[in-house]
């Protein structure tokens, strides 16, 4: 019969027991190393660390585009991947809590790796023991192994490549490039943003920044399809960040100008991309928003989406000051409360069809948005459970339209930065 080990939890016999007293800094150490280390073999790297520990097997698994699969970035004896939905794996990436399980020559244990609030996968290791002082280095060296990860992406295409399981379109390799890191969290106010379909997506696009207390936001969504529609929204989104960038004092009506006018003279009134661009104040919670042709946001309190406010329509980017307009975005603003969620969206979302030809539509997406915030979870996982549903409804045909959510959650008051 197989002996299973038993998980310790005196913590001081288990510094007495382990290898961990001989161990100096690990992490630290460990991130030395990597300074001057091949960008390619983060992987080994990790392992000569948990080998310090008495532990082996360490295997890398990075998300998928779509956030279903986590995929190994080795060889391994699962070459497809592990599904997010159903896997003790996947639940360490989907709760960012490690997850272990017995096993004759010690214990199989899952960590999340991640970047700051981004999420990029997991580390499977094999320890001789399980106890409060393994799982804090295991937990760790997850959070190590997402900044090497990142920060080796600089200087290589071998973890770019591993997260693929599909030949990537030219024009959502542009769109990709010019994101931010998908999700963002700190004093309270938590981000995160997805694309669909991940490897195919044209025109759709966001951004955000934190700038002192103000985190601005923006989505775009170029007209058309294809390489085109990439190249206008890529033109969109540096003129955003460079009007941005540029003002001594930020000015969401005098940007959105900005881009219009671009727009405007690279396509003549020919094309258009549309917008929508905010501002929320982290210490108070005040959110201003215009538009320009793009939905509204929807916003939700105490898990019900509250009525749209009636705010004055403003015609796309490229057509507000075309042919002698004179077109100025008209601001919004709301008062969020603790826990209030906002959505940003493209039509995508709303115009997925079924066989049948029903529309997912905006009744339907407010429902599964209360669901959502009914349920407590965390908006990732609220976000990746509502872009399933999009593309199960549109299912088996792909989407016709490009779909992006970007998801915020204001729950409670920063502190001022200076």
């Amino acid at each position: 019969m197989a002996h299973f080990p038993e998980r310790r939890t005196d913590r001081e016999a288990a510094r007495v027991d382990s290898p961990l007293d001989a161990l100096d800094r690990p992490v630290g150490r460990l991130l030395r190393l990597a300074q001057h280390a091949d960008p390619q073999r983060v992987v080994d790297t990790l392992a000569m660390t948990v080998a310090e520990f008495g532990g082996s097997d360490v295997r890398l698994y990075l998300i998928d585009y779509p956030y279903t699969t986590l995929r190994p970035t080795a060889s391994t004896g699962r070459p497809e991947g592990l599904r997010v939905d159903g896997t003790l794996a996947g639940r360490a990436f989907t709760t960012g809590r490690s997850q272990a399980v017995p096993r004759p020559d010690g214990w199989q244990v899952w960590v999340p790796v991640a970047e700051g609030a981004q999420r990029i996968g997991v580390l499977e290791v094999t320890v001789p023991a399980w106890d409060e002082v393994i799982e804090e280095l295991c937990v760790e060296l997850g959070i190590a192994a997402g900044h090497l990860v990142v920060s080796a992406t600089s200087y290589t295409d071998h973890w770019v490549r591993a997260r693929r399981s599909r030949p990537m379109a030219l024009a959502a390799e542009i769109q990709w490039s010019l994101l931010p890191p998908l999700a963002f969290s700190m004093d309270g106010t938590s981000l995160v943003g997805l694309l669909e379909p991940a490897y195919d997506v044209a025109g759709d696009c966001f951004d955000y920044s934190l700038n002192g207390d103000r985190l601005d936001v923006v989505v775009f969504d170029a007209m058309g399809h294809g390489l085109n529609s990439s190249v206008l929204a890529s033109l969109a989104m540096s003129t955003y960040r460079h009007s941005r960038r540029g003002r001594a004092s930020p000015d969401l009506v005098a940007t959105l100008r900005d881009v219009d006018a671009v727009i405007a003279d690279y396509a003549r009134g020919e094309a258009f991309v549309t917008a929508v661009a905010a501002a929320l104040d982290i210490t108070t919670g005040l959110l201003t928003w215009a538009v320009a042709g793009h939905p509204q946001p929807l916003h939700l309190r105490r898990a019900h989406v509250l009525a749209p406010r009636d705010v004055a329509a403003s015609p796309p980017l490229g057509l507000m000051g075309w042919a002698g307009g004179d077109h100025v975005p008209q601001l919004a603003s709301v008062g969020l409360e603790p826990g209030d969620s906002l959505l940003f969206y493209t039509d995508g979302v709303t115009d997925a069809r079924d066989g049948a030809g029903e529309d997912f539509g905006e009744d339907r997406l407010r429902d599964l948005l209360e669901r959502a915030h009914a349920s407590g979870r965390e908006p990732a996982e609220a976000l990746r459970h509502l872009v399933r549903s999009v593309i199960e409804h549109n299912a088996p045909a792909p989407l016709r339209d490009d779909a992006t959510t970007v998801y915020v959650r204001w729950d409670s008051a920063a502190p001022t930065r200076r």
